[in-house]
């Protein structure tokens, strides 16, 4: 693997140009790199922090097996191997791992047992042949962005050529068989994960890591729980595809950026009273929410949802604030009091919230009641955004860079009247099959 740079640079421009959450070619390219780099200094943290913490040997030499591995892998296709090291779930692993007590050396040495699950699910990305022994912790096997295999065994043997691969648990002979596409391929103990209709995105409801950097279990799976589940199944990939009908219509760019930057969607258990949503600042690209209600409401939830994921990027490339997290500032969206981080994080969502409903207000074919609730809500967000501005200006807690971005949204709150400018190309996404 190429080695990570200690710093990150930002290009003249860039801040201003994020800060209008609108999409921006130059900006996703920074995004996906800046993104890349992080998860490689993190992976080399890992490596360095099992060198000095005595390790047995035999886990040394395991690593460096899979560490070798995701070198062939790189060297057949890096792009692939970029890809595959940006699934949301490899991120909270990699926390998990990193934060595990230096007083508990046998559980840092069973979670280092992911990097080779993870170097797995590179290579089949990439077509690379490898055979190998994986622990499965619970008896399951998870393959970062491609799927869970049930082994009922505590290890598994890993057998992969280009686009085939055998799965073995423990001792045994025999074991399941499986052809590419490996989201889609179907055997004894295996399920893949769903993907998402005209998208590189999946439905994750398997990965262990899929909600934090806490294992948890399966979330009832559409492809165990029979008719029922693959109701929920059809009722997530229709508001996802609503989505991308709506945006499709009143912003194409947008809708471009969702396809190039959601990897996944994590469904979480409903609760009463609306959309409970979120994104974790160690997964970027991953959209946990509860089933949306309907297509204009997945709309939002995603929109909000990837500025998350693109700050939460930008600020591990760049300080935007030194504040040390006290929650003493007022913003209208919320009754209690909030640190300056999350008043940042939040103004910046609020803002293509704004954005959002400004084209929509504009869209091709709008009914007149549909255009004035639009414009309603467009000029509830920029209020809202508006307010948070003013906290974040007289703060007194942002850097330079902090304050550059807070101008660029500030002046693109401004651009929210009138007709709405051209939409600048994005590229399209990058495929959803895996070799």
């Amino acid at each position: 693997m190429q080695p990570a740079t200690a710093s990150f640079g930002i290009p003249s421009g860039v801040l201003a140009s994020l800060a209008r959450t609108r999409p921006a070619p130059a900006d996703l390219r920074l995004l996906h790199a800046g993104l890349h780099s992080r998860r490689l200094v993190l992976l080399r943290s890992l490596l360095t922090r099992a060198e000095r913490h005595a390790v047995p040997p035999s886990v040394l030499q395991r690593l460096d097996e899979h560490w070798r591995l995701l070198e062939r892998a790189e060297a057949r296709d890096p792009i692939a191997v970029r890809r595959a090291l940006a699934y949301p779930s490899v991120g909270n692993w990699l926390l998990r791992t990193l934060s595990t007590p230096g007083g508990d050396p046998a559980a840092f040495e069973n979670s280092l047992g992911g990097l080779g699950a993870l170097a797995a699910a590179v290579a089949l990305r990439t077509g690379t042949g490898f055979r190998t022994t994986l622990p499965a912790p619970g008896g399951r096997l998870a393959l970062p962005g491609i799927g869970v295999y049930d082994a009922h065994a505590t290890q598994v043997r890993v057998v992969a050529g280009p686009r085939s691969l055998r799965l073995t648990p423990g001792d045994r002979r025999s074991g399941t068989v499986l052809h590419a596409p490996y989201t889609r391929a179907t055997g004894a103990g295996w399920y893949g994960l769903r993907s998402l209709p005209g998208s590189g995105a999946v439905l994750d409801d398997l990965d262990p890591y899929r909600a934090g950097t806490a294992p948890v279990g399966r979330f009832p799976s559409p492809a165990t729980t029979g008719g029922r589940g693959r109701g929920r199944a059809r009722a997530w990939t229709a508001r996802w595809a609503g989505a991308l009908m709506l945006l499709g219509s009143a912003d194409p760019a947008r809708r471009a950026e969702l396809l190039s930057l959601v990897r996944s969607v994590v469904p979480l258990a409903g609760t009463p009273g609306g959309t409970c949503s979120g994104t974790l600042r160690s997964a970027p690209w991953a959209v946990l929410t509860e089933l949306p209600g309907s297509a204009t409401e997945m709309t939002t939830v995603l929109v909000h949802e990837v500025q998350h994921s693109k700050l939460a990027v930008l600020c591990d490339l760049t300080p935007l604030h030194h504040a040390e997290g006290a929650p003493v500032h007022h913003v209208p969206w919320r009754a209690d009091a909030r640190p300056l981080d999350a008043v940042l994080q939040g103004t910046y969502a609020h803002l293509a919230l704004a954005d959002l409903w400004y084209r929509i207000a504009d869209r091709r074919g709008a009914v007149p009641a549909t255009r004035r609730q639009a414009r309603a809500r467009c000029e509830d967000y920029r209020e809202q955004v508006a307010h948070a501005l003013t906290v974040l200006r007289t703060s007194g807690e942002l850097t330079v860079a902090g304050r550059e971005f807070t101008e660029g949204m500030a002046g693109h709150l401004v651009s929210l009247r009138g007709a709405p400018a051209p939409c600048r190309p994005v590229p399209p996404p990058l495929g959803s099959d895996v070799k």
